[in-house]
């Protein structure tokens, strides 16, 4: 029985996950080719693209490429830039030059004996944004030319890369549990991004299939491994989250602020077990926010879509099941320009896509549309009381539009500049497990199991390493 099932997970992480085939490039399918079981599974994270790069080694380490093998003394450095498609590589040791000359692609820095002290620490890093200058990464250094730059990525045993991760994705003064599930589901991303490697398999950039950034996942190597996160990880080895046998896409965020939402609703499509869930209900940072932009600011923030236009009213449409909006509808003096709202988000910065806009000032009158996701404040005669917007009834249709779209409303003019206020909930794209949610959830006496079955229904939880 232990047998099969190791060669079932052999299988499997080499195959396409169809369910994801047809949302964004950025939900991707799992393409590894190292086996799980063993302790020696790897995950090779990239860290920067840049020109050139200078690494400082702790220990001993060996530097190998397609010209043969150079030994690196304890504390020694190495520069390497790229250079007409080679790299000149220059070892140093205390002020001496140990080796000067050009090398092929790709180039494998490695420690010279296993130590939990062996690590190499970027110095300096060209031209890369963002950079790691003085962090420490424990593991190997492998340095790949594409394209004229220089590809950095740290091949690393995959639970000495969830040290850093849930230390820099989750606080680590938050709950044991939320940890643990933390733990778990950045294991599991990293699974079905294909990221688990080793140097046979090293051939190109193609082989970096997880960056170092929040694009993926925040990792900062060494230095930024908090003691309650590496127990959390411990506690947790090797498990997974799995669907029909498979890593499951384990997408998460800060916070929700009350639902999660369907991946249709985000990148289009969907997938069975990333269904929008309610929260426990919690507080945080992000559970109502509000963003203010003149227009000036605004136009230039999307010249891109307006090429020149001046913004008069956005409105949002097509709401998921939390009332995220899928579009916004932008309208100029002459054109209406729609566009993605996770796009809208990213151009504005705005913590999630779950708001209702309005235009105030320059004695205008103030225009603006609300979510249907959010409640609005309603008198009854003796008091004050939110209420669900489709529960509302609008009694004057002449300045008031509403419908599945959420409500256009008009209210008296204000003074001052004109400007555009975004009053919006969550941070994030708001699917699969809210970080804040996991952490009320584990304050009321859930343990991970139940956390990652409440975010990710239909998931089964799997040990592979």
């Amino acid at each position: 029985m232990a047998i099969a099932k190791t060669i079932r997970k052999i299988a499997v992480i080499g195959i396409a996950v169809g369910l994801a085939l047809f949302l964004s490039s950025e939900i991707c399918s799992p393409t590894a080719t190292a086996q799980p079981g063993g302790s020696e599974t790897q995950v090779l994270v990239g860290l920067a693209r840049t020109d050139s790069v200078r690494l400082a080694c702790s220990q001993k380490y060996e530097l190998a490429s397609a010209q043969g093998n150079q030994e690196i003394p304890a504390h020694g450095t190495v520069s390497l830039e790229c250079r007409r498609g080679n790299l000149r590589l220059t070892v140093s040791s205390a002020g001496t030059v140990l080796y000067d000359g050009e090398v092929t692609s790709p180039v494998f820095i490695t420690p010279a004996h296993a130590s939990e002290a062996a690590s190499f620490a970027v110095r300096d890093q060209g031209n890369s944004n963002p950079g790691f200058p003085g962090q420490e990464f424990r593991g190997s250094a492998v340095i790949i030319e594409d394209q004229g730059s220089l590809v950095v990525a740290n091949l690393v045993d995959l639970e000495q890369y969830l040290w850093s991760v849930v230390s820099s994705e989750m606080p680590c003064n938050w709950p044991k549990e939320a940890l643990k599930a933390q733990a778990v589901i950045s294991r599991t991303y990293a699974a079905y991004k294909g990221a688990i490697s080793d140097t046979g398999n090293v051939t190109s950039a193609d082989a970096v299939k997880i960056w170092a950034s929040e694009s993926n996942q925040v990792y900062r190597g060494k230095t930024h491994e908090d003691p309650r996160a590496v127990e959390a990880c411990i506690e947790t080895k090797g498990q997974i989250l799995t669907y029909q046998g498979m890593p499951a896409a384990t997408y998460y965020h800060a916070d929700s602020a009350g639902m999660t939402e369907s991946p249709r609703f985000v990148w289009g499509g969907d997938i069975p077990y990333l269904t929008a869930v309610e929260e426990v209900p919690h507080e945080s940072p992000h559970s109502r926010w509000e963003a203010y932009f003149d227009v000036e600011t605004l136009n230039q923030r999307l010249k891109g879509l307006l090429q020149g236009s001046s913004i008069q009213l956005i409105t949002g449409s097509q709401p998921g099941v939390s009332g995220r909006w899928l579009f916004l509808d932008v309208a100029t003096g002459n054109k209406n320009v729609n566009v993605r709202a996770s796009e809208f988000r990213s151009l504005l910065e705005l913590k999630s896509t779950w708001f209702s806009v309005f235009r105030k000032g320059g004695n205008l009158d103030t225009t603006g549309h609300l979510n249907p996701g959010h409640e609005i404040y309603v008198e009854n005669g003796t008091s004050v009381q939110a209420v669900p917007l489709p529960q509302c009834i609008m009694l004057n249709p002449g300045s008031t539009q509403s419908g599945a779209g959420g409500a256009a409303v008009i209210a008296p003019a204000e003074s001052g500049a004109i400007r555009f206020v975004f009053q919006g909930r969550g941070y994030g794209h708001g699917v699969g497990l809210s970080q804040w949610g996991a952490k009320a959830m584990a304050e009321r006496g859930d343990n991970y199991k139940q956390i990652l079955k409440h975010y990710y229904p239909l998931t089964d939880i799997e040990t592979w390493w």
